[in-house]
Order: structure tokens, then sequence, then C-alpha cells
């Protein structure tokens, strides 16, 4: 009987050694060395990608505004009801604004140019998770593409 349980190891003390924990603390340390900064990457992209979320609702619904009433300026506030803005151009809850840019702008019935060229608008992040980041949307009638995005988290605005 004693040499079966010596066989299938009762009787003695069972547990991890101090080797054998520190090699584990040691993996789940490096990951995490490793994963952190990812996430933290992850979550200033999907930040950045609901900034441009709001800039393209916005645009779109100005532009649509602008083509419904071709050759007549058109105010860019004209879209922020459309786009989910209140008057004041804040979304609700409050993590967005609207700021600087063009007041009106003129789409031309006959060719479909859109006068002036210039910074359509600035959105900026009002709420203390996406205050670094500010999109801006240009349009350039001769550029290709004629309206970029352009995203500032702190570095300056670059093609986002």
């Amino acid at each position: 009987m004693r040499a079966m349980r010596r066989l299938l190891g009762r009787g003695q003390d069972r547990g991890f050694t101090l080797i054998e924990l520190l090699i584990v603390i040691l993996i789940v340390g490096i990951l995490a060395a490793v994963g952190a900064p990812l996430y933290l990457g992850y979550i200033k992209d999907a930040k950045t990608a609901e900034g441009k979320a709001q800039a393209g609702s916005l645009w779109t619904a100005v532009q649509s505004q602008a083509v419904a009433n071709c050759d007549t300026s058109v105010d860019v506030t004209s879209g922020y009801s459309k786009a989910g803005f209140s008057s004041t151009g804040a979304t609700t809850p409050a993590r967005w604004k609207v700021t600087n840019g063009i007041t009106n702008f003129k789409v031309a019935c006959a060719d479909g140019s859109i006068t002036p060229n210039g910074v359509v608008f600035e959105i900026d992040g009002t709420s203390a998770d996406v205050s670094f980041l500010k999109v801006q949307l240009t349009y350039t009638a001769g550029g290709t593409p004629p309206s970029t995005l352009t995203c500032n988290t702190g570095t300056g605005f670059n093609p986002c």
C-alpha cells in the first residue's frame, strides 16, 4: 500500500514552488507591458473614429442642404439638426462641438462646384476623454479629393 501511495503521490505536499510562481508573474508582467500600450492606442483610434464620424455626418448634412438650395449661400449651421448637433453646434451628451470654419458656402447648380475654399468646420472634443482631439474638414475645389479630413491629437493637424 505504501508503494502505491508513493507512486500516486499521495501523502506528499501539493502546491507550486517559488520558482514556478515567479515565472508565472514574470510572464504576466511581460504580457501587461506589451498589451497596455497597444490597448491605449486602440482607445485613441476609437475616439478619433468617433470624431471623424461626427465630421462626416455634418459634412453630409451640409452638402445635402447646399445641393437642395443650389446657387444660394447656405449656412453651415443649417446642417446641425440633421447631423445630430444642437443649435449651438454641440452634441448630446456634450462630447463634441463645432467651431471655426466657413459660415456660408454655395453649390453651383450647373456643375456642382462649391465655393469658397477653406476650412469648412472644425469639431473639437469637449468631454474630458476626447478633449485632446480636433477634427477639421477642409474643402479645396482643385484638390484630389476636394474635401479632406485632418486630425489634431496634440501634434498639429495631420491627415487622419
